[in-house]
C-alpha cells in the first residue's frame, strides 16, 4: 500500500502537543496555571486582595495555560519549512515493514525496527529510532486505513501500539 504525505504544521503541532500534554510536566504546566486562577479568584471571594490584583492573577494563569501552545505552534511552523517537507513523502507498507521514500532517497524500516506506533487527533506515528518518528496524518491513508492497521497488529507487538481511530 502506498500514501502520500504532504506535511503541513498542523500535523507536526498535533504531534508536539501530545508528547508535551502526555507527560507529566504538561500535567504540571496545566494544573499551575489554574492553581493561580484559583488562587487569585479564592482571594478576591475572600477581600484579601482588590479585583485589579485578581485580574493580574488571571492574566498570569493564563500565560501559564497558553505559553506552551503557542511555543509548540511556532516550533511546528518551523520544523515544516525544514527541507524533509518541502516535498511530498512517499511511504509504503507491505509484510517486511515500512519504506519512505522523499527526496530521492529511500529508507526501509522492518516492524522490528518499530519502536512504538501511536496515534494522536490526527496522526499515526510510527516510532524507528532514536527521536525518529515517521508522521503520517491520518486523512492521508484514505481507504488504506485499515490494511494499514492490520499490517501493524499483524506485525508489530501489543505492548508497543498505542493507536485508537
Amino acid at each position: 500500500m502506498k500514501i502520500n504525505v504532504k506535511m503541513k504544521a498542523e500535523f507536526i503541532y498535533d504531534l508536539l502537543l501530545f508528547h508535551t500534554y502526555s507527560k507529566f510536566s504538561g500535567f504540571v504546566i496545566n494544573v499551575l496555571g489554574f492553581a493561580v486562577m484559583v488562587t487569585g479568584g479564592l482571594m478576591l471571594g475572600t477581600d484579601k486582595i482588590g479585583v485589579s490584583q485578581a485580574l493580574m492573577y488571571m492574566a498570569a494563569g493564563v500565560l501559564f495555560l497558553s505559553y506552551t501552545p503557542f511555543t509548540l505552534k511556532s516550533r511546528a511552523k518551523k520544523l515544516v519549512k525544514e527541507q524533509r517537507y518541502q516535498s511530498e513523502i512517499e511511504y509504503r507498507f507491505d509484510e517486511d515493514g515500512i519504506s519512505e521514500g522523499m527526496m530521492g532517497k529511500e529508507n526501509h524500516y522492518t516492524w522490528s525496527q518499530v519502536e512504538k506506533a501511536i496515534s494522536t487527533p490526527k496522526n499515526i506515528a510510527f516510532y524507528v529510532g532514536n527521536e525518529e518518528a515517521l508522521i503520517i496524518p491520518k486523512e492521508s491513508f484514505g481507504e488504506h486505513f485499515m490494511s494499514v492497521m492490520k499490517l501493524i497488529i499483524d506485525n508489530v507487538t501489543i505492548d508497543k501500539i498505542y493507536i485508537r481511530r
